[in-house]
């Protein structure tokens, strides 16, 4: 995105407003993560998943996933940045989310962001870290929808299988898919789907199936 310095003072006037209109606010995100990618990449994407949350069920089905696929793409690409210039990668996201519980500020996707950057990169360990805390962040919120925490969840759960710890994961399975089976989740949770591959609910499976597809970031 070519930018001139008016655009960037149009952004900063939309972030600085109270209730800016959803679509302003994505596309003043947009024009800021070309000036500070490391900060704003992962509000442009809570941003797109409040856009599509409050899109009609008529909204185009291409559109709703062109806007899923940019949110979870800013989100790998963050992380993926994120691991390769720091050690201890997660403690500021950590810091962020735990801020986050209090007010029941959104979905923690830049941590499950972060645990599949931290496993893709094989540091399974720090992984596993991670999206132990989301699932701490989740359970601690107060009335939010429970399909956020059962994406944690079974990706937690797909972490232990793949190290061979089956057996601690049954429950997390269990009571993820539990969970996810629940009516009405919010469409926004199908950027964890995009990150991690599992179902955005299990009650959308069939009308969904085919057309969620993970992001690849190179």
């Amino acid at each position: 995105m070519l930018l001139d310095p008016g655009m960037v003072t149009w952004a900063r006037v939309v972030l600085l407003q109270d209730r800016p209109r959803r679509y302003e606010l994505v596309q003043a995100y947009r024009i800021m993560t070309t000036v500070r990618p490391d900060v704003y990449r992962p509000r442009l994407a809570r941003a797109l998943g409040d856009l599509v949350d409050g899109f009609t069920p008529a909204a185009p089905a291409d559109a709703v996933e062109g806007l899923l696929d940019e949110a979870a793409t800013a989100l790998l690409t963050w992380a993926r940045d994120l691991i390769g210039a720091r050690t201890d990668v997660f403690t500021e996201v950590v810091t962020r989310q735990r801020r986050r519980r209090v007010v029941d500020d959104g979905p923690g996707w830049d941590l499950l962001a972060v645990a599949v950057a931290l496993e893709a990169a094989g540091r399974a360990d720090a992984a596993l870290a991670a999206v132990e805390e989301l699932i701490a962040v989740e359970r601690a919120r107060r009335v939010v929808p429970r399909g956020r925490l059962g994406i944690a969840l079974l990706h937690c759960a797909g972490l232990l299988e793949r190290r061979e710890r089956s057996r601690a994961a049954a429950p997390l399975r269990a009571e993820g898919q539990r969970l996810l089976a629940a009516p009405g989740q919010p469409r926004s949770n199908a950027i964890a789907a995009k990150l991690t591959g599992a179902p955005p609910s299990a009650g959308k499976a069939k009308r969904t199936q085919g057309q969620v597809r993970p992001v690849q970031v190179r």
